[in-house]
């Protein structure tokens, strides 16, 4: 057999830098396989999933003439593996990469690192589509706000149902708030050591569980009524959320996370993780409150809204995360040549309904302990309001999986 070379990539909105490094990596041997990273791996990269499912982009990637083999690249630390699966005499990467596969490949094949084609990027495209910009001297007319929509921060998420203007508005509010979070703290993140002492001290996962102990100061806050340290930690806690993701995305963009890659970290579990995390402590907040209500006979209504609010949402976060958890270990054990292992993506309707209950539960823990307290009516009436929202939002949300896993089913 002639030489054999491999490369891998996303192959995300496919373009003509895409098709340049797959010709010229062609042009150095006779038989090319190519390895498009998975959705999970991908998130473990950039902390965002692809806008095009995986299987989708392998069959794109596979009808381009002189490929003669796709495979499904679901973990960085198994290039070794996979040069030694498919025989690669050369491993093919863009220029930057450069240098950074040399180590782990030395005795197994070539490393070749090829120029990118300029001005060209999935990441490019992204943004020039959410911006419209590229259909601006194509479409005379005007084109709607729900038109022009795009996902959280545009970070790849997926409408569940489409939506009207109020919808677009509260979608365009979150990504002014993420990228507000991006632009502040990625100096920070950039500047900061992952290890101190050989001791791994600031990842993506150690903020996640930072927050998620953020439960216990905020239970006794609420007990020993602090309440507005107790609002101020819900939304310091809504804040890490989207800290910890910038995190993933500094250590994976500066190279700081390839130890854990060669180490075998599974970048999907910290995604799990990072979701799951959201429901435990807004499950535990939210139950703190209610035992720590005052329960008599005036407002009735008022405080049967808030219970039945309160379950309803304790409902709908336990099944989604059920939901999530078994799409998870599917998506981890599936074999690589499934085409319907579940698509992990996030939906924008999940962002709001987590924003909604961050603010919901903030307003609510100021009107400890008696919500019927005139003076505290503004917060109430606020806080239900927005946790009637996340109920919504949560609903589709939950919808939008349950579609998944039927279409995968048939």
């Amino acid at each position: 057999m002639g030489k054999t070379v491999i490369t891998f990539g996303t192959y995300d909105l496919f373009h003509y830098g895409h098709l340049r490094i797959i010709q010229r990596a062609r042009q150095l041997g006779d038989r090319l396989v190519v390895g498009v990273s998975s959705d999970a791996l991908n998130y473990s990269k950039k902390a965002e999933y692809p806008a095009v499912p995986q299987d989708h982009r392998m069959a794109v990637v596979k009808a381009i003439n002189g490929v003669d083999e796709v495979f499904l690249e679901e973990s960085l630390e198994k290039k070794p593996e996979y040069c030694r699966r498919y025989n690669a005499d050369v491993m093919v990467m863009g220029d930057d990469h450069l240098g950074r596969f040399d180590d782990i490949l030395r005795g197994i094949c070539e490393c070749r690192y090829l120029p990118r084609t300029q001005d060209v990027s999935s990441t490019g495209l992204k943004k020039s589509i959410s911006n419209d910009m590229l259909l601006k001297e194509a479409s005379p007319q005007k084109a709607r706000p729900i038109d022009q929509a795009y996902s959280a921060a545009g970070k790849n998420l997926v409408h569940a149902t489409q939506h009207n203007i109020v919808f677009d508005l509260l979608i365009r509010a979150h990504d002014a708030y993420y990228d507000f979070v991006m632009v502040a703290c990625t100096p920070f993140c950039r500047v900061m050591p992952r290890t101190i002492g050989g001791v791994t001290v600031f990842t993506a996962n150690i903020v996640t569980y930072g927050r998620g102990l953020l439960v216990i100061p905020i239970a006794l806050c609420m007990k020993y009524s602090y309440l507005g340290w107790a609002s101020f930690l819900i939304m310091w806690h809504d804040f890490l959320d989207h800290l910890d993701g910038v995190v993933a995305k500094q250590h994976a963009r500066d190279g700081r996370n390839i130890q854990d890659v060669k180490r075998g970290y599974d970048g999907a579990l910290g995604a799990f993780l990072d979701a799951q995390m959201d429901k435990v402590v807004f499950c535990l907040c939210l139950w703190s409150y209610l035992l720590l209500c005052a329960y008599d006979t005036s407002e009735l209504g008022l405080r049967a809204v808030v219970v039945v609010c309160s379950l309803a949402l304790f409902a709908l976060e336990f099944t989604i995360g059920c939901v999530r958890f078994g799409d998870y270990y599917r998506a981890k054990f599936a074999p690589p040549s499934d085409s319907k292992s579940p698509a992990l993506r996030a939906v924008s309707e999940g962002k709001l309904k987590q924003k909604f209950e961050s603010v919901g539960l903030a307003l609510y823990a100021l009107t400890l302990p008696d919500p019927a307290r005139p003076e505290v009516r503004t917060y109430v009436y606020s806080g239900t309001i927005c946790l009637l929202f996340a109920v919504y939002f949560s609903w589709q949300s939950l919808q939008h999986k349950l579609r998944a896993r039927g279409a995968r089913a048939q």
